[in-house]
């Protein structure tokens, strides 16, 4: 598989920059990165358009962890161990790394790029969120209109602090995304949110009229955002409206690249399967 150049640059010049926290290119063609005695790798999973379920709109990114034996770690618990800001902000930032330089590595056409932010990182920059990652992204030459940063569910319940985030995120040129988990979340928010994207898990939204009637509530909240439903979502009870995406294990599992699942038209998936996936990296 071929590298692109600036990737290739990209990671040539961690190689000196980085040698505590070294980031390279395994024999899978996948791009790791070493984080104490953890090693980090990316998997996706396609976001689609209702109206179209052949080609993935988007890809939101997760972090696959394994030590150096084989045994995987619960990210989870990862993060809860770090009482540093620093380090918190140097994994966060790590991840949303890892996720973007093997995004690079395949065309994916047009699609975006989910990357989510931990509430760690939220609380320990002051402002200017979203300029070291841009720096990133402008190294790589990926354009930056094609990620899309995705907040905590806990910034939202705090109007004041999300305004103020989302207009750093806005100045950095980057797409944003929100998490709620009730209806309610979204009251407090205006107009002058600009909001691009609202995810809500389908467990979270009524059926039948009531789906509907949950649907425009959101789609009210701010005429800039697009609505994804989420997790246990199904392809019989969804409404094709135009601004509803879809994500969840029916519509493709978490893989690499690599893998042939995401190379296929979704199909009805098996159970779900146990994943170790740190909901974070943007």
């Amino acid at each position: 598989m071929k590298v692109p150049s600036k990737t290739r640059l990209f990671l040539d010049g961690l190689k000196t920059n980085n040698s505590n926290r070294p980031i390279f290119l395994n024999e899978d063609g996948e791009i790791n990165a070493k984080w104490q005695n953890l090693i980090l790798s990316s998997v996706f999973q396609p976001i689609y358009h209702s109206r179209d379920i052949s080609t993935p709109y988007a890809y939101e990114a997760f972090v696959r962890c394994i030590d150096l034996y084989g045994n995987q770690i619960k990210p989870g618990d990862l993060f809860s161990k770090l009482a540093d800001n620093d380090e918190i902000i140097s994994l966060d930032r790590l991840c949303r790394t890892i996720h973007l330089l093997n995004f690079t590595l395949y065309s994916a056409d047009d699609a975006l790029l989910f990357l989510n932010v931990h509430e760690g990182l939220i609380s320990a920059v002051d402002d200017n969120h979203g300029s070291s990652f841009r720096k990133v992204v402008d190294a790589l030459g990926f354009s930056p209109n094609r990620i899309v940063i995705e907040l905590p569910i806990s910034l939202v319940k705090d109007t004041k602090r999300l305004h103020f985030v989302l207009q750093n995120y806005r100045l950095n040129s980057l797409e944003v995304a929100i998490n709620i988990d009730s209806i309610e979340d979204i009251q407090g928010l205006s107009e002058r949110a600009n909001i691009h994207y609202i995810k809500i898990a389908r467990s979270f939204l009524g059926t039948g009229s009531d789906l509907e009637k949950d649907l425009d509530l959101i789609a009210q909240s701010s005429n800039q955002a697009n609505i994804i439903i989420t997790k246990n979502v199904d392809k019989a009870s969804l409404l094709p409206d135009q601004k509803i995406f879809l994500q969840g294990n029916a519509y493709g599992e978490s893989a690499a690249f690599t893998k042939e699942t995401l190379a296929t038209s979704p199909q009805l998936s098996s159970p779900p399967q146990e994943r170790i996936c740190l909901h974070i990296g943007g």
